[in-house]
């Protein structure tokens, strides 16, 4: 989303509740020789689907982890069981994705916030270090909370993380207009 919000002057604030602020030289690093070959995977998916149709699909969440999208095993604690269940949920990642998900970059978006930004936040979230990074970067009104959470998932359903986040939210829109 921060991406989006950067490049169109429509948008006059933007907030980020436990974002995943991406870094793709980061992820290609991290990955090392991986990264080359789960792209190619997904490169090969698309070109699958848009030849004959095929979509290939892995599991998004697994109790154990494995060939999924999301091998956390909070994860699979919230999608994977009644917690997180709705009626329309499929258990799927469109391999695909794999080929515009990891070349992702949403690092540089944040050069270009100049409108007011909210970014709220927990040290045990995915990606804390992502997240101050991009809070460094922002050039315009900024502000942070960070809360404590037992980690990714609570910021989900847990009403006192949701409440203090829509607040902060609500407060960066008041900013914005």
């Amino acid at each position: 989303m921060a991406v989006a919000v950067s490049r169109d002057a429509r948008f006059h604030g933007f907030a980020g509740v436990a974002g995943v602020y991406t870094d793709q030289a980061e992820t290609q690093a991290t990955m090392g020789s991986a990264y080359d070959a789960v792209v190619g995977r997904g490169r090969t998916a698309e070109k699958a689907w848009r030849e004959n149709s095929e979509t290939e699909t892995i599991p998004a969440v697994a109790p154990d982890g494995g060939d999924v999208a999301m091998p956390l095993r909070e994860a699979y604690e919230f999608y994977g069981t009644a917690r997180g269940a709705v009626p329309n949920y499929t258990n799927g990642f469109a391999v695909a994705s794999y080929a515009h998900l990891l070349p992702f970059d949403a690092q540089g978006a944040a050069d270009n916030l100049s409108m007011p930004v909210a970014i709220v936040h927990s040290e045990t979230a995915l990606a804390p270090d992502l997240a101050h990074r991009f809070f460094a970067r922002l050039p315009g009104p900024k502000d942070e909370l960070w809360l404590t959470s037992q980690g990714q998932i609570d910021f989900y359903d847990d009403p006192a993380l949701v409440s203090a986040a829509a607040d902060r939210v609500v407060a960066t829109f008041a900013l914005a207009t």
